[in-house]
């Protein structure tokens, strides 16, 4: 079994600019997309890739966090297009979004990522599709926090005091890593942690497991088996 996903379009990618490449997907996404969606997911379809449970799941996370009044904000680290952070902030009231991202595609591999090095540097993303899929929702973009740049350069430097719903999707063992270790310290009681590539990536894999078996008071929840939505239910009485 691979330790990656299957890259489609693989020849493809090596003679266009990287730079296109949100441009392509969002396209692809457009002509392809089913007849029938509801709102959100109709219009952040053309800016997601994530599995359409993985969509519902944060929708139903983010109402869950203001029907129980879960202080705090909301962090996507691995934002891609917006779609994802668009539906988080369009399910629950007017929370800061913080928005981690390089935008120039993903980083090196490491080797508990295993033969995911096919990945390096492809889906890159593009902060204008944010801002245009956050406008389309009618979210305000004062809600809004950019920090561009790899994790390891801009998770210090900025300064989030609660957190209600965090959304992982950094694909690697290293940025799930890091993602988890800076901010689930700063994760609300009653708050969520969703894990995008769980069951996509064995880097992933590794350091959520790693995380968990560190921390036995935290639980991997799942909404349908397989590889659908992965979640962490912060409990009442936590502290890091």
């Amino acid at each position: 079994m691979s330790d990656a996903p299957i890259q489609s379009y693989r020849l493809l990618r090596k003679v266009l600019p990287k730079s296109l490449q949100p441009i392509l997907r969002g396209l692809r996404k457009r002509l392809t997309m089913p007849s029938g969606l509801p709102e959100p997911y109709r219009t952040v379809f053309p800016y997601t890739q994530a599995h359409p449970t993985r969509q519902e799941n944060l929708l139903r996370l983010a109402k869950l966090i203001d029907e129980r009044k879960v202080p705090g904000a909301l962090v996507e680290c691995g934002v891609l297009d917006g779609g994802t952070a668009a539906i988080m902030a369009f399910g629950c009231s007017l929370r800061e979004v913080h928005l981690f991202d390089s935008w120039e595609g993903l980083p090196a591999v490491t080797a508990e990522d295993g033969d995911a090095a096919m990945w390096s540097g492809q889906v890159v993303g593009n902060p204008k599709r944010v801002v245009a899929v956050m406008s389309a929702l009618g979210i305000e973009l004062s809600r809004l926090r950019f920090h561009k740049g790899w994790f390891a350069d801009t998770f210090p430097i900025t300064q989030i005091d609660s957190i209600a719903l965090l959304h992982i999707d950094g694909d690697f063992y290293d940025s799930v890593k890091l993602s988890l270790e800076r901010w689930a310290p700063k994760m609300a009681p009653g708050g969520f942690i969703q894990i995008d590539d769980y069951d996509s990536f064995a880097g992933c894999t590794k350091a959520v497991d790693e995380f968990l078996s560190d921390h036995p008071k935290l639980n991997l929840q799942f909404v349908e088996r397989g590889a659908k939505a992965r979640f962490i239910e912060i409990p009442d009485a936590w502290q890091l």
